[in-house]
């Protein structure tokens, strides 16, 4: 397969999800609440719990997309469809208020007691979080065609999954200095509004090759 094609569905469908990513969700703030309070190793736990869940979500769209793709109307509808539920993330991410993001610091045998239920919650927070499979249903229908065959699509789920893994411990890492989390505080906002505009770019670029084909 051509590399060109292969860019050609791999770097919009990693921009868009690596920028969902930088947009604090229900996911995130779990996972953030979980590390200021409870230390490294719950949010760890936490993060495994989110990325599994991710994972379940990711395969099932997979899968999904791969029945559809040969009805071009049905493709096309749902990445119609998928442009413009991007769109209705970046309204709302560029219309956020800023808010408080660290409170209520727990004890150590608070942690200890809870640290169990870390994975779960993190489980449970993104399985049950309708939203994310509407998310990476959107994010194959932004990258699949009929040339890119089904081991880069694999290729593309892993991506995804690990991606989720790895910027949830980073987080976790930085959530765990102090001094960071006043910057986190600072530029959260920002890097909303600005996750926001991105996004709106992407949905605005898929409407594009949509219409103007």
């Amino acid at each position: 397969m051509d590399l060109e094609i292969f860019l050609q569905g791999f770097i919009p469908l990693a921009t868009a999800h690596f920028i969902a990513l930088l947009s604090p969700g229900a996911d995130f703030f779990i996972l953030l609440s979980t590390s200021s309070k409870q230390g490294k190793l719950a949010g760890i736990l936490t993060a495994f719990g989110i990325a599994i869940s991710n994972g379940i979500y990711i395969l099932l769209a997979l899968f999904g997309i791969m029945f559809i793709t040969n009805n071009q109307f049905l493709f096309e509808s749902i990445k119609l469809l998928g442009s413009l539920y991007l769109i209705y993330i970046s309204y709302h991410l560029i219309n956020s208020k800023k808010r408080e993001l660290f409170k209520n610091i727990q004890t150590e045998k608070q942690r200890k007691k809870e640290l169990l239920n870390n994975f779960f919650k993190g489980f449970l927070s993104a399985i049950l979080n309708p939203k994310n499979s509407i998310f990476y249903f959107t994010m194959f229908s932004i990258s699949s065609n009929e040339h890119i065959s089904l081991q880069y699509q694999y290729f593309y789920a892993s991506w995804m999954f690990f991606a989720v893994l790895i910027w949830d411990i980073f987080i976790v890492y930085l959530v765990s200095h102090k001094k960071n989390r006043i910057y986190i505080q600072k530029y959260s906002n920002k890097i909303e509004k600005i996750s926001g505009f991105i996004l709106l770019l992407i949905a605005i670029l898929i409407l594009i090759d949509i219409f103007c084909k």
